[in-house]
């Protein structure tokens, strides 16, 4: 039976802090779910960039185009690109799109865009009747960047049928900066995912895992996509011997090479590409192979992980062993400073001082499963003392260590921080409409209890 309470911190100064915390399950109980997508969650992401992230780095952007192609619209792009044959419609769109950027067929004109191509132009027209195109512009005139979102973006509160509980999980392309190679869609969720021994998304960017054993035994590792053998169309494929994987942040360009280049998201391979001189996926990795391959859609296993009952990267750790951690145990990208991009890029880098909403997924000392919530404070009004002033990550991991979580590991928080038991919010979320209300953000990834 779920337990959940809400514990309040009170700080010396008068802030306040509120933590949902939530206990009584089993790690069996916990199931990864996508979201079904949905045009109000295309709508929502629309206004969060409008309402908060291009004001807030206006002068980080140009001109963005969002479109999302749905089901029953043929997209007049062909799926063989310049980057290789794609197999994703929302793909081959966006790349169609963005070769018509530099010929100079698509190009902006003060506060709107000139679409010389007729093609492309009633291919946007469509998608504007729909309410399915979006496009602002921030201050970089000369700069268009043509974003795609996926299939997965929207409501963990619509899930269907509605689970006892469920809440937001993984990272998620969600920022311009994230996509830095053709291969990228907004909203695509990226880092380990393991339940009942079967993998679904694979290691990524180094960072740790909260793993548990067929015994219930968790603990707090960091597994390497390189150290995985995947079966594609029948063949076993190991780095080092058949094969050698690219990921960042270690290679944002392949070598080139003879063979193969499998570009890979999740379990699928998303693109062939022949001859190396690819840009690695922020979301993937790329598997470069002589052996030869049929050039179709493609599911990958991963082999190794049958002992696992359930394994899940985000990162960074708050808690580890029973110690609070005092600083990033998983690398993050440092816009400053790092030359290869990875997601998520404006992730704040001060684990002591930056607050914000957060999520933890926990164990404590039985080793029973833990989920956490540190609530935010509204993105438009903050009442001093009142209501919740958020977390830094090591504040959340002094609060989890103050319970008896022995191991705690972040998931992702921000606006995107969020639980519902039997469909209802026990705190507020941090994105807001204009009256203050919560604002659900849509999410491509969580986790839940049926």
């Amino acid at each position: 039976m779920i337990e959940s309470r809400i514990d309040t911190v009170r700080y010396e100064n008068g802030e306040m802090q509120r933590f949902q915390v939530v206990s009584g399950f089993a790690w069996n109980d916990l199931e990864f779910v996508q979201a079904p997508f949905s045009k109000a969650a295309f709508d929502e992401l629309s206004r969060i960039y409008k309402k908060f992230v291009i004001p807030k780095h206006h002068d980080l952007y140009g001109t963005f185009v969002v479109f999302h192609v749905p089901d029953d619209m043929e997209s007049p792009f062909p799926n063989d690109t310049d980057a290789g044959v794609v197999f994703d419609r929302q793909l081959a769109a966006a790349m169609g799109l963005r070769k018509l950027v530099k010929e100079g067929k698509i190009r902006r004109d003060g506060q709107s865009l000139v679409v010389e191509d007729k093609t492309a132009r009633d291919f946007l027209d469509e998608l504007q009747k729909r309410g399915l195109l979006e496009i602002g512009y921030g201050d970089k005139t000369d700069e268009i960047s043509i974003l795609p979102i996926g299939e997965d973006l929207g409501y963990m509160s619509e899930v269907s049928p509605r689970p006892h509980f469920i809440c937001n999980a993984h990272f998620f392309i969600m920022d311009l900066f994230d996509c830095d190679s053709p291969y990228d869609v907004f909203a695509l969720p990226y880092g380990m995912t393991v339940r009942n021994g079967m993998m679904s998304q694979p290691p990524l960017n180094g960072r740790e895992a909260l793993v548990v054993d067929m015994n219930g035994n968790p603990k707090i590792t960091r597994p390497d996509i390189r150290q995985i053998s995947m079966e594609i169309q029948g063949i076993r494929f190991t780095h080092g011997d058949n094969c050698t994987i690219y990921r960042r942040p270690e290679t944002r360009l392949t070598p080139e090479d003879e063979g193969f280049d499998l570009m890979i998201v999740g379990d699928e391979v998303i693109a062939f590409h022949k001859g190396g001189g690819v840009l690695v996926p922020t979301g993937g990795f790329v598997l470069h192979t002589r052996q030869e391959l049929a050039i179709e859609p493609s599911p990958v296993v991963y082999l190794g992980f049958e002992d696992c009952l359930f394994g899940i990267q985000v990162g960074s750790s708050s808690v580890k062993d029973g110690v609070v951690m005092q600083g990033f145990e998983s690398p993050f990208y440092d816009i400053h400073k790092d030359p290869v991009p990875y997601p998520p890029t404006l992730y704040p880098l001060d684990y002591v001082k930056d607050r914000a909403p957060r999520m933890a997924i926990c164990s404590d000392a039985d080793g029973d499963p833990v989920l956490v919530w540190a609530e935010g404070c509204s993105k438009l009004f903050y009442r001093f003392g009142e209501e919740s002033c958020g977390a830094s990550l090591l504040e959340l991991g002094n609060f989890c260590h103050s319970i008896g979580l022995v191991n705690a590991l972040n998931l992702d928080g921000g606006g995107s921080s969020e639980m519902f038991i039997d469909g209802k919010l026990l705190m507020h979320v941090s994105d807001r409409h204009d009256d203050n209300s919560d604002a659900e953000r849509p999410v491509p990834m969580g986790l839940m209890i049926r």
